[in-house]
């Protein structure tokens, strides 16, 4: 019986697609209408040109010159042949490299193993959990880039932010006037401001509210999963389909040393 035949590994060029992949990714955080069109496929499912200049409050000769970006080697984004054959314009979804990158874990993720990890994680003790927590930030694939990456998502938010108070704005203005609302199944829109200040003095207290945020994500993901689902047998078309947005921003309100 003869030898199978030894499979060769191009090493070389394995590292050199692998660094091509990571310059690709980390471009996109540079360039904030990049990484907001990434954020609002990521978040709001296959978009068109229309509706991701309506998220985003950009004109669509904005989206679209990113767009040809985006859709280059190594692509970010790739035509959802679906949605586009089901509607109006192309539709654009996350490609693989995208979601590895860009997109949330599965919520059986959630609901399991980071639970599972941040159990784990608090059972240690307070000095351990302070060095796990120095090694997770040292050691984080987004180090160098975290910052940036965060001012991007900020600004994003900050956008859609803008676009709810219009819609209140505008509600306010024909309630005023004595107007009636064309829709009766969802009339208009709405905006909610959640507080949550506290105060925290070591990495556990951290890890507890991170546990906490994880279990409420999961809970929302399955919703958001149960209420697709209802729409889908309803055959809601896509345009009456209303995008909606949460966000929830913290962080410590602290000076820190380093030396």
């Amino acid at each position: 019986m003869s030898k199978p035949e030894k499979i060769k590994v191009d090493y070389k060029k394995l590292k050199a697609q692998g660094k091509k992949v990571l310059d690709r990714v980390n471009g996109v955080y540079k360039v904030e209408t990049r990484y907001a069109i990434i954020l609002a496929i990521n978040n709001f499912g296959s978009s068109n040109i229309k509706k991701l200049a309506r998220i985003l409050g950009k004109n669509e000769a904005t989206i679209y010159h990113h767009l040809k970006d985006l859709t280059k080697e190594p692509e970010l984004l790739i035509v959802d042949n679906k949605k586009t054959r089901e509607n109006k314009g192309i539709f654009y979804k996350l490609s693989k490299i995208a979601e590895r990158n860009f997109g949330e874990p599965p919520v059986e993720i959630l609901e399991t193993k980071m639970q599972e990890a941040y159990k784990k994680i608090l059972e240690q003790t307070d000095k351990e959990i302070a060095r796990i927590y120095l090694e997770m930030i040292s050691n984080h694939p987004d180090l160098g880039n975290m910052t940036e990456k965060e001012r991007r998502s900020i600004a994003y938010n900050h956008n859609l932010e803008n676009i709810m108070l219009s819609n209140m704005e505008t509600a306010e203005k024909a309630f005023k006037k004595g107007y009636k609302p064309k829709k009766e199944n969802y009339p208009f829109g709405s905006i909610s401001n959640f507080p949550l200040d506290m105060k925290i003095s070591k990495p556990r207290h951290l890890f507890q509210i991170l546990s906490l945020l994880t279990e409420i994500t999961a809970k929302f993901a399955r919703l958001k999963e149960e209420i697709a689902e209802e729409m889908n047998k309803e055959k809601i078309p896509e345009g009456q389909r209303i995008d909606i947005h949460y966000h929830v921003v913290g962080g410590e309100i602290a000076e820190f040393e380093f030396e």
